[in-house]
């Protein structure tokens, strides 16, 4: 991740809120410096909606 930053464009998805990672990470100090390095000159998209997964 680090040789990308601020070079070239990164695509993370998760289904866990942003505001949740410090629970899902166990450390609040975790989640801020992943955070903070993760949505810096980013964009932040939020998808509304139902779930849906695909059975193969």
């Amino acid at each position: 991740m680090d040789s990308y930053y601020e070079r070239k464009s990164t695509i993370i998805t998760t289904n866990v809120p942003l505001s949740s990672w410090e629970t899902a990470l166990y450390s609040t100090a975790t989640a801020e410096a992943i955070l903070d390095r993760l949505v810096y000159h980013s964009y932040v998209i939020k998808i509304k909606g139902k779930l849906t997964s695909v059975d193969f």
